[in-house]
Formats: structure tokens, sequence, C-alpha cells
């Protein structure tokens, strides 16, 4: 049986990165259930049927926003502690991503990944892939690496974050004509 392939998409994404101790190895888990709406209603819909009046509600909704700015930004900060690198992702798909990088990685380093999907609130995806290719470009060395392992929940991230970049790409390129 062939293996699956999967749309890749052109972005400017910012990733933090790591050295991993081997390909298999697994990933840091970056998820936080409580904030990232999968697993409750968002915060309007919570109020729905509390009787609150319409201006404390919308305190009340605004107040999450502004707590979900401030853990994204301790969040990133915490990112930036653990991880020794920041790359730009110029280039990403379930099966892999380039990234241009202030240093080299030499083919063949296996790095770990915490992608930045969305900032606010702050939307994060682990990956461990393998270097396999450097090439120079002007924003400095470009970098193309396959995914060698993702959790499940980070690979439909992935993949929900490529098809809305498609989307809001096609959409620019039919308004753009």
């Amino acid at each position: 049986m062939e293996p699956q392939s999967y749309t890749r998409v052109a972005t400017r994404m910012r990733a933090f990165v790591r050295p991993a101790a081997g390909p298999d190895t697994l990933p840091m888990p970056l998820d936080n259930p409580a904030l990232d709406g999968t697993d409750a209603a968002p915060l309007g819909e919570g109020l729905e049927g509390a009787n609150l009046s319409k201006p404390l509600a919308d305190f009340l909704q605004a107040l999450g926003a502004k707590l979900d700015t401030v853990v994204s930004l301790l969040s990133q900060q915490r990112l930036e502690e653990d991880f020794q690198d920041a790359v730009e992702v110029l280039d990403i798909g379930v099966q892999g991503l380039e990234f241009v990088a202030r240093r080299p990685f030499a083919v063949g380093d296996v790095l770990e990944f915490a992608l930045v999907l969305n900032q606010y609130p702050l939307r994060l995806a682990a990956a461990v892939g393998r270097v396999d290719a450097v090439a120079d470009s002007p924003a400095g060395p470009r970098h193309a690496v396959t995914v060698t392992r993702i959790r499940e929940a980070d690979f439909e991230a992935v993949v929900q974050f490529v098809i809305n970049e498609e989307r809001q790409q096609i959409r620019e390129a039919r308004w753009s004509r």
C-alpha cells in the first residue's frame, strides 16, 4: 500500500526548535484542553442559559478573551525558555515543513518543533522531524524537514491549519482578480 500524500501550504509561522533524542522520540505535549475550545463550549454559549444581563455577559466574554491573551503571552515566554531556537516556517504539511533559521542545522539532525498555529489564543502543535536538506536563501539557511513523529491531536491541528490556509489563499486569489 502506498503512503498517503498530504497537501502542503506556504505560510509564515513562528516555531520553536530544540534537538530531539531520535526520530521516534515522542514530542512534548503542548495542548491545553481547557483553552483549545474542543472540549468545552465557547464562553458565549455557556453564558446563554445563565440568566445574566447582556452587559455582564459581554464583560465576562471580554475578560475571557483578555485572559486568553495573557495565558498566550506567558506560554510563549515558557516556549522561548524551553526551546533553544526560534525559526520561521515557510511551508508546512503533516508530512514535513521548510523553515529558515539564523543558524544552520545539519542534514540528519533530529529536531523537536513547537509550531505556533495561532498566536491569540495560543494554539500549538508539536512534532519531531529530521532535516533532509539545507539550502542558502536570502533570509538565512532554509531547511527541509520530514516529520518522523507527531501525536494524533497535533496531526489533526496541522491538517486543520493547512485547510484553513488553503481556503484563505483561494479567497485572496479570487478577490485579487
